[in-house]
């Protein structure tokens, strides 16, 4: 159908409605119309909001307890508090020295050989916490000499790039 037909329709339909609008006025809606179109409020008895409460306060029990059991195992481990306190301290002086070789022309493969020490550390702890007859206090040694050892690696690469770039800048220099 092309746009002017079309428009001569909606014109033709809207002057029909116009002429015969008192026609259209005069007519009431059938009697329980509006009840059909309005949908109803359906009445919840008191014994369904009570049951919807208790199983609420059961599902953040359950969570609660769910959450609880699965953060246990740390609080049990012998030493655990003092050792948190040396990760946390290594923790933020590795990050330093991440950022700053970040920012370095170091290879790839200095920052893979990094995440392999970090994969290392990753299965220490993962023993610590779920192998029971595992020695606490022999893993949690090595992880924190594996910290400082991460530290002082992470310090030579810092070392070489300075000592690399202070050779560069003599050279240049002598030139």
């Amino acid at each position: 159908m092309s746009v002017v037909r079309r428009e001569m329709k909606k014109n033709n339909l809207e002057q029909f409605i116009r002429d015969n609008r008192d026609a259209f006025d005069d007519l009431k809606a059938p009697k329980g119309l509006f009840d059909k179109i309005v949908p109803q409020e359906h009445k919840v008895s008191p014994i369904w909001k009570w049951m919807a409460v208790a199983a609420t306060a059961l599902l953040l029990i359950s969570v609660g307890y769910i959450a609880g059991t699965q953060s246990q195992p740390e609080s049990h481990v012998a030493g655990w508090d003092e050792f948190q306190e040396a990760e946390q301290y290594y923790q933020s002086k590795i990050d330093v020295k991440m950022e700053a070789i970040k920012t370095l022309p170091v290879s790839t493969e200095v920052l893979s050989d990094i995440q392999a020490l970090d994969e290392v550390y990753a299965q220490l702890r993962q023993q610590l916490l779920e192998d029971p007859n595992a020695d606490s206090k022999v893993l949690l040694s090595a992880m924190i000499k594996h910290q400082k050892q991460k530290l002082e690696v992470m310090d030579e690469i810092l070392n070489r790039v300075e000592k690399y770039k202070t050779n560069e800048n003599d050279k240049r220099n002598e030139m």
